[in-house]
């Protein structure tokens, strides 16, 4: 085990040595606004800037989406991390030791297991790419990769490679240099036999490894040489290796994405590779399978802001419209590279260059255009069925625009472009809004720290509080002299006071940097509102005006709650209600002192 003195110092040094507000300026952009910096908030879709950040309190807080924290709860909401792994991640680029703990037998078998995995990986690419560039079985390899237009230069920075012909050259090669058959099957670099033994998995065909965002290989796609089935081979599913979670090319691509300020998603490796080579710097590929949230999720760590390039086709589109609601529910800000001629991004690329690929980038069209272009494109919408059919096609799209102004602009466009009356459209668009707020729950729920009934009075008094208890430990026995923790009416609120009046026990700091271990997730992104909307609020009178207001609010439910019980007990016959009544002269009472 670690110990606690040794990992909160070092907590503690990666804290103080990092700078929030750089940190959060390397994903987003932000513009000074008073005493705190804002921006759009990079975990859903906004047009207006709702993301705030302290610096000088080392917080972030979004009013659109309510999460917030410190530094390293943003890393981790970013990246997809744990809260621990953001720690480890900040420390790494502040170049920071990161302090070792003793692992088990069992933790330190699975850790060189894993390890074993990517040599294995680096191996086995190291094999490929030799057999490509310096055997004569990489002949037909080279020949092919030289039509396509792939050069000396690409094909190092891919790592590209070939598998040579025969049932056993690679698993010949490994077995003699002390790599069991296990550990091949393991990762899926040979096939078991029916009979006994095993034959590689990959045989006469381009080798491309996959490889993650932190450089390490973790899989292969094998491109078929000439006609025939499958045209692409991935590896297996592995503990390196799951295709819904990767995408080719991140590696390369994730700096150019953040530069751009958007990424391009085409369908295949050789698309990606092609566009690489002709200066396409921000763009990967899923792996042989349909765009998935988990891919999405990860593209949004560097831009919120996706365009999707696939195959012209009519297969192609369909896909495109499956990722765009992907990419939409995901919260990422969509656009459609539409390719002429049933091309695909590679033969595209290789035939006009990449200043005609740079004029498609610009009229690249956005979600609603694109699925009227579809329509207009697959749709016979001059008979009455096919606009029946492009009305239905379109109208939850339609009804996905929340912009009042925007939808009603593509109302009116649609309605021109399909020959059909504007009054009949918006008709049936809010019909079907009707219908689905009917049958469908919300899409988006509102995090558990939001109140509900608005901020009133009571919830910004404890905000008010918690505020200023955080920046001066000191006062908190006088709040607690004043009201009690129940008071509270919010629940998040009475964590966090429960939490300081426990730590103040202990002789430890209320203002810990630890709390996003210490707190629930919704505690923690209370408390991050709690100081990010009260940076400004300095006047001295405010903290008895605002113990004032939770003290009186919580005497008048009192008041209700013994009255109702009261009246309940007299129906009942039950004396009592003598007694409530005596306790309800007393709330009166104390109101009026208060008051």
């Amino acid at each position: 085990m670690l110990d606690n003195a040794l990992y909160n110092d070092f907590v503690e040094r990666v804290y103080s040595s990092s700078d929030i507000l750089k940190v959060i300026s390397s994903y987003v952009p932000l513009k000074k606004r008073g005493h705190n910096y804002w921006g759009c908030c990079p975990f859903h879709r906004e047009n207006t800037p709702s993301f705030s950040v302290v610096p000088d309190e080392g917080f972030f807080y979004c009013f659109g989406c309510h999460k917030g924290g410190n530094v390293f709860k943003f890393l981790s909401l970013i990246e997809n991390i744990s809260y621990g792994e953001a720690i480890k991640l900040q420390a790494e680029r502040l170049n920071i030791p990161v302090p070792k703990k003793k692992q088990s037998e069992a933790q330190l078998k699975k850790a060189l297991e894993i390890k074993n995995l990517y040599k294995i990986h680096e191996m086995a690419q190291t094999f490929f790419y030799n057999c490509l560039t310096k055997t004569g079985y990489g002949k037909p390899g080279i020949v092919y990769l030289q039509k396509r237009g792939i050069n000396k230069e690409i094909i190092e920075k891919f790592h590209l490679g070939f598998a040579p012909p025969g049932w056993d050259k690679l698993s010949s090669a490994f077995i003699k240099r002390g790599i069991s058959e296990e550990l091949l099957l393991q990762v899926g670099l040979v096939v078991k036999k029916k009979s006994k033994g095993c034959y590689d998995r990959f045989r006469e065909r381009i080798m491309i490894p996959i490889i993650d965002e932190k450089g390490r290989t973790v899989g292969f796609g094998a491109r078929i040489l000439n006609s025939g089935q499958p045209k692409y081979l991935n590896s297996p599913e592995t503990p390196l290796f799951n295709k819904r979670r990767l995408l080719f090319g991140l590696n390369e691509a994730g700096k150019f994405i953040r530069q751009q300020e958007y990424a391009i998603i085409v369908e295949g490796y050789m698309d990606a590779i092609a566009l690489a080579s002709n200066g396409v710097s921000n763009v990967v590929a899923s792996l042989g399978t349909a765009f998935t949230a988990e891919q999405c999720k990860k593209l949004m760590r560097y831009s919120p802001n996706i365009y999707f390039c696939y195959d012209s086709d009519a297969a192609g589109q369909t896909a495109t419209i499956r990722a765009l609601s992907i990419a939409r529910n995901s919260g990422a800000n969509v656009k459609v590279i539409l390719l002429p001629d049933g091309k695909d991004p590679d033969e595209f690329i290789r035939k006009h260059g990449s200043t005609a690929f740079s004029k498609l980038i610009d009229k690249a069209l956005n979600f609603i255009d694109f699925h009227l272009y579809h329509i207009m494109h697959t749709i016979d919408y001059a008979s009455l069925d096919g606009k029946v059919k492009a009305v239905s096609f379109i109208l939850p799209v339609l009804a996905s625009v929340n912009n009042l102004v925007e939808s009603n602009g593509y109302t009116i466009r649609i309605a021109q472009a399909l020959g059909i009356d504007e009054t009949d459209l918006r008709a049936e668009l809010q019909k079907y809004r009707r219908n689905k707020s009917f049958h469908e729950a919300p899409v988006v729920k509102l995090n558990p720290s939001v109140d509900t009934s608005g901020d009133n009075a009571v919830v910004k008094a404890g905000r008010y509080i918690i505020n200023k208890i955080w920046h001066e430990p000191d006062i908190l026995d006088y709040v607690l002299a004043s009201i009690s923790i129940d008071e509270l009416d919010n629940q998040f609120h009475r964590e966090i006071l429960s939490f300081a009046a426990k730590r103040a026990a202990l002789n430890q700091p209320i203002n810990d940097i630890n709390l996003s271990q210490l707190l629930s997730d919704e505690a923690c992104v209370e408390l991050s509102r709690c100081i990010v909307e009260n940076k400004n609020e300095s006047d001295a009178n405010l903290l008895d005006d605002y113990l004032k207001t939770i003290h009186l609010a919580y005497l008048k439910k009192s008041y209700r709650e013994h009255s109702l019980k009261a009246d309940e007990l007299e129906r009942k016959g039950d004396n009592g209600f003598q007694q409530e009544l005596k306790e309800i002269q007393r709330i009166i009472k104390e109101m009026d002192e208060v008051n």
